[in-house]
């Protein structure tokens, strides 16, 4: 086989894995419908990433023992099921409409989904011992913190500053270790903090898979 051969069976290759991958589920979407969502609650969120659009999709009907048993075709990854560490928040929009007040949703393993994440980069190691990961993505994310409370605050040898938002399900009790240049702290509000997640967001994960957001506003 030549060069121009195998070069041609590749694309071909790539060609129907593709295929594959985005004709496997039966899915059913609607995108950017003036339906505010619905997220009250007190469980765990629950998170597939659509690895060929690069897009996230939260529910919150599921339950841990389902969730854990639930095998999704290669399309989709699963992340592991989030316990919120805010006291309240909201979803202006879905990524990719125009305005605030539009949502998309879809329709999949006889579940509704909000779309509330489009992936701009991929987890990646920030330090040399990858400690940290960083993922880059948009959102439009509206955090409130109570009064009274204490929050989790990470920053960057920049002097930049993610706010502890997310934990998993089955968090590790083992204190994470972080880069020497970095710092980990903790906070006592005096007062409510409102943090806007609106944009590009960079979402840090430690070692226990805590998640921090920001950067936070000067």
């Amino acid at each position: 086989m030549n060069a121009v051969t195998r070069i041609g069976s590749s694309i071909a290759a790539s060609v129907l894995f593709a295929g594959f991958l985005t004709g496997c589920d039966d899915v059913k979407r609607e995108v950017c419908v003036s339906l505010a969502p619905d997220f009250e609650g007190s469980g765990p969120g629950y998170e597939l990433i659509d690895i060929v659009r690069h897009e996230v999709w939260a529910t919150r009907d599921w339950l841990p023992k389902e969730f854990a048993e639930f095998s999704p075709s290669l399309r989709w990854q699963k992340n592991d099921p989030r316990i919120p560490l805010h006291d309240g928040g909201r979803f202006l929009r879905s990524p990719g409409c125009v305005k605030d007040g539009q949502y998309s949703y879809m329709r999949a393993f006889d579940r509704r989904f909000l779309k509330v994440v489009e992936l701009n980069a991929m987890p990646r190691p920030v330090d040399d011992r990858g400690l940290i990961r960083k993922t880059e993505l948009e959102k439009y994310h509206v955090l409130y913190f109570a009064a009274g409370r204490t929050v989790s605050m990470l920053q960057s040898p920049t002097g930049q500053r993610f706010i502890g938002v997310s934990k998993s399900l089955d968090r590790s009790l083992v204190t994470p270790s972080i880069p020497d240049s970095w710092t980990l702290t903790e906070e006592l509000l005096s007062e409510e903090l409102e943090v806007n997640l609106v944009g590009k967001v960079s979402v840090l994960r430690l070692e226990n898979e805590d998640s921090y957001q920001g950067p936070m506003a000067d």
